[in-house]
C-alpha cells in the first residue's frame, strides 16, 4: 500500500511550498525504483507543477490536457464505479518512465470542481495507493480552504513548509493549536527558500524553538527557479545530481536529497536506491 504526501504551509507565498515539492519529486524520481505519482487536483495549482516538468503540450500531446484527462477523467470514472488502480497511470502524463507520473489538474475552475471533489478524494487516493508507492501532492497554505483541510485529513504524511522568518517559526511552533489537522499525522519540517547566512539557521531554529526532531533546509537557488520555469526542472536535477562540493548547486543538491530521503524512509520505501551522494 502507497502512501499520501502533502505539501503545507502555514502561511501563504514565502516558504516555497510548490518548489520543494517539483525538486523532491524530481530527485525521487531519478534515485528509487518506486512508483511516484504527482497527483494534480485543482485548476489554480496546477500551472507551476506542469510548467516545471513539461516544456510545452506538444512535448507530451494535447491529448494529455485535453477536457476529459488528468482529475477530470478520473472524477468521472470514480463517479460511475469504474475507477481501478491500474487505471490512474492511463491519464497521466509519464514524466520518467514507470517512475514518475503527472496527473494533471483539473481544467474546471476550482469552485466547480471542489464540491464534488471533497468527496471522492478518499477513494481517489486510496486507489492510487494501490498502485504507486507514493503520491505527492501540493495542499496550498492555511486552514482556512476546506479543500486544504480535506487534503491534510486525507494525508499520511505532512512535509511543513516553513522559512527563516521569526515570526512565521514562533507562530507555529508557540501555538499548535492552530494546526489540529497536523496533529497525530507523520509530518517532516522544511526551512524553504533557506540562505545559510542568516541568523536563523537550521541549528539555531531548532534550539530556539527547542525541537527534538530534524529541520531541513531547501536552499534557495535561482538556476532551478529558472529551470522549473522552462520545464527544465528533472534536467535539473538530473545534470546536477553529483555537483561538488565547490559547486554553486552543491548546497542545493545535497538539501534536496535529504528531503528526499527523509520522505522515503518515513513512507517506509525498501526500494533500491539508484545513487547519488547521500552526504
Amino acid at each position: 500500500m502507497g502512501h499520501n504526501v502533502v505539501f503545507w504551509s502555514p502561511v501563504p507565498g514565502q516558504t516555497g511550498t510548490t518548489t520543494n515539492l517539483i525538486a523532491a519529486a524530481g530527485l525521487l524520481g531519478l534515485e528509487y525504483s518506486a512508483r511516484l505519482l504527482l497527483f494534480g487536483h485543482l485548476q489554480s495549482r496546477r500551472a507551476a507543477i506542469e510548467q516545471a516538468f513539461v516544456r510545452s503540450r506538444t512535448q507530451v500531446g494535447d491529448e494529455a490536457f485535453a477536457t476529459d484527462s488528468g482529475i477530470d477523467a478520473l472524477v468521472r470514472l470514480a463517479q460511475n464505479r469504474k475507477l481501478t488502480s491500474t487505471m490512474i497511470r492511463d491519464y497521466t502524463v509519464p514524466l520518467l518512465k514507470d517512475r514518475l507520473d503527472l496527473l494533471p489538474g483539473s481544467n474546471k475552475a476550482d469552485r466547480a470542481l471542489i464540491p464534488g471533489l471533497k468527496q471522492l478524494l478518499p477513494p481517489l487516493l486510496d486507489t492510487a495507493k494501490r498502485y504507486y508507492d507514493l503520491t505527492l501532492i501540493d495542499g496550498g497554505s492555511g486552514m482556512g480552504s476546506a479543500w486544504t483541510q480535506a487534503l491534510l485529513q486525507n494525508a499520511d504524511s505532512v512535509v511543513v513548509c516553513l522559512n527563516q522568518n521569526r515570526f512565521v517559526l514562533e507562530r507555529f511552533f508557540g501555538s499548535p493549536e492552530s494546526s489540529p489537522l497536523l496533529n497525530g499525522k507523520k509530518r517532516l519540517l522544511v526551512l524553504g527558500q533557506y540562505d545559510r547566512r542568516s541568523m536563523s539557521t537550521a541549528k539555531n531554529v531548532a534550539r530556539r524553538c527547542k525541537l527534538r526532531f530534524p529541520l531541513y533546509p531547501v536552499s534557495h537557488n535561482a538556476g532551478f527557479m529558472d529551470a522549473a520555469q522552462e520545464g527544465r526542472a528533472l534536467d535539473f536535477m538530473f545534470r546536477n545530481r553529483n555537483a561538488p562540493r565547490d559547486h554553486d548547486n552543491h548546497d542545493f543538491m545535497r538539501n534536496v536529497r535529504a528531503l528526499a530521503q527523509a520522505i522515503a524512509e518515513q513512507a517506509a520505501l525498501n526500494k533500491p536506491f539508484f545513487g547519488g551522494k547521500g552526504e
